[in-house]
């Protein structure tokens, strides 16, 4: 009986050293394709940078290179122009809207300003950098007899 009991554990032993070590391998090998195994456990492909933007302003530019940055709202990001993008007409400290995904930018644009008319004042003179005069207060009430 000592003797079955014995052979039995080593051989349960022997059972679970296997697969511990047939999982390890497992897990050393990379995915199919070359992908990540996370990914490829999931059935997805290797995730690309997400496409991003950032509206702020010019603090460094080399053209020459294709090299600049932009300080936005949440710090500066440093970029290199794609291949369509022109950096010649931009200088340091204007205010431009950068479409850019894994550190290269795909569109740099002039940002708009957001003009906004104050109350009493005319739109259209403020779009032209004019003010225009305040609105007349409006007539008083007839007096009482």
């Amino acid at each position: 009986m000592k003797k079955v009991f014995a052979v039995l554990l080593a051989l349960f032993v022997a059972v679970a050293f296997a697969g511990v070590t047939v999982a390890a391998d497992n897990a050393a090998k990379p995915a199919a394709g070359g992908q990540d195994p996370a990914a490829a456990k999931k059935g997805e492909k290797a995730a690309k940078t997400k496409p991003q933007e950032v509206t702020g302003t010019i603090e460094a530019l080399d053209a020459k290179a294709g090299t600049f940055t932009v300080k936005g709202t949440t710090g500066n990001v440093d970029l290199k122009a794609g291949d369509k993008v022109k950096l010649g007409s931009f200088k340091v400290g204007d205010k431009v809207t950068v479409k850019y995904a894994e550190g290269k930018a795909t569109s740099v644009k002039a940002a708009k300003a957001k003009e906004a008319a104050a109350p009493g004042e005319d739109p259209a003179a403020v779009k032209k950098g004019e003010k225009a005069a305040p609105a007349p207060a409006p007539a008083a009430p007839p007096a009482k007899k």
